[in-house]
């Protein structure tokens, strides 16, 4: 048993989830190696991992290959490996039979993980085990576009069927750096689609749910390698950046365990196994959650499920490193995650705005909170954000600013806002 309390961890991308991820298992003792493509990544500076540069999963998948056969030999006995990214998981899945006789995956069966990845697929699942869902429709081509007009309701959500597909090289740019796009009519449907067919032909479109960002709630789980739920905790989104479409900027673990039966119908059918993040919204004047999506991996906040008394990426180190699974004490909690980069940088744009909604983003973050990078017991990742990253961009801001106030007086306070797209780096 000894021997197997010594199994290591590899994490791939050492951002937000990779850092939580090794922080979960170095706080119980287990040895972490972080794996990043990043030399500016604030994740190296963890003290809870070994981080090691290697190549990309999204653009170096051949390369990144042999580097991790090379690893396992060094490593000696499998080690557990998780996944950060849609890509991470594409990969793994990819290079199953080479890479099983080195590590133990934490990812489904590929038929299971293909629909997740495929939003088409995750709805016809949905509609198979009954769990409420908005209506779809599929496009593959442009004479589907023109078939469907007429059937289509509006305001809906233009996605792709895939999401890594938009994050490929080229595509995130032709896309216009969104991750779903809000339609109102069949005019904007017809523009955008001949936009976005330029980067994947396929796209979904989703019937909108009405609400409030904050009307996304998440069914957090870990369901074991025979497909039985283990044990789940919630979270609700209080803000994203950007507005409607964006990344959960600050998330609050919830109490919605009506959840809990739904996602394990949809799950057990679909007979998943490992780590997932599913997503509803609730649907106000009908009185019902839809299913949206589901994150067959770790995802960025993930570090709630402690609060919580469920930490998810514990329960699947144990399991697949062969070890008893620990004791769940499912307690409630009202913490909030805050990604406090993006935080941080909303809230300088809305100062120099001079916008009233200033004062809703700090009522927002009040109360028990635990962050993104910074940790108490783990300082050196923030410190090295601030000075890698935040101090270059307010020097480089506040310059352009003053350029701009000097020559040509006062300007338009919108003119010159950088899109900070934190997704596009993560993926």
């Amino acid at each position: 048993m000894e021997k197997l309390a010594r199994t290591p961890a590899v994490v791939m991308n050492m951002l937000y989830s990779g850092i939580g991820i090794a922080r979960s298992l170095g706080e119980h003792g287990v040895p972490v190696i972080g794996l990043s493509s990043q030399r500016r990544a604030y994740g190296h500076f963890t003290r809870y991992a070994k981080v090691r540069q290697c190549p990309d999963s999204r653009n170096e998948p051949e390369a990144l290959l042999p580097f991790l056969l090379q690893l396992g030999e060094e490593l000696g006995a499998p080690s557990v490996i998780f996944p950060t990214r849609d890509d991470d998981v594409l990969f793994l899945d990819r290079f199953r039979r080479e890479l099983e006789s080195k590590f133990i995956l934490t990812i489904p069966e590929s038929a299971v993980l293909n629909a997740c990845l495929n939003k088409w697929e995750t709805y016809q699942w949905a509609r198979r085990a009954a769990v409420t869902a908005p209506k779809c429709w599929l496009i593959e081509t442009e004479a589907d576009v023109h078939r469907v007009l007429e059937e289509i309701t509006y305001p809906c959500v233009a996605k792709p069927v895939s999401t890594h597909h938009w994050r490929r090289e080229g595509n995130w740019n032709l896309v216009g750096c969104r991750k779903a796009i809000g339609i109102g009519s069949r005019e904007e449907l017809v523009a955008e689609y001949a936009a976005l067919g330029r980067a994947d032909q396929r796209l979904l479109l989703q019937a909108m749910v009405p609400g409030a960002d904050d009307n996304l709630v998440i069914a957090a789980c870990y369901l074991n390698r025979d497909a039985k739920w283990v044990a789940g905790f919630n979270t609700r989104k209080l803000l994203q950046i950007p507005e409607g479409f964006g990344t959960g900027c600050i998330v609050q673990a919830a109490d919605r365990t009506e959840l809990f039966d739904s996602t394990a119908r949809l799950l057990e059918t679909m007979r998943y196994t490992g780590i997932a993040e599913v997503e509803y919204k609730w649907d106000e004047a009908k009185r019902e959650f839809h299913l949206i999506e589901i994150n067959p991996r770790p995802w960025d906040q993930h570090r709630l499920g402690p609060a919580c008394g469920v930490d998810v990426i514990y329960l699947a180190y144990c399991e697949h490193a062969g070890l008893p699974v620990p004791a769940i004490r499912k307690r409630p909690s009202n913490v909030k995650w805050i990604a406090e980069d993006s935080f941080l940088l909303a809230a300088l744009q809305l100062i120099r705005r001079r916008d009233p909604k200033l004062r809703r983003l700090l009522e927002l973050a009040r109360g028990k909170r635990i962050y993104a990078i910074w940790s108490m017991r783990d300082p050196l990742p923030w410190l090295a954000y601030m000075i890698m990253l935040f101090i270059p961009y307010l020097a480089k801001t506040g310059a352009s600013w003053l350029v701009r106030k000097g020559t040509f007086g006062a300007s338009d306070p919108h003119e010159g806002d950088p899109i900070y797209q934190r997704k596009s780096a993560k993926g």
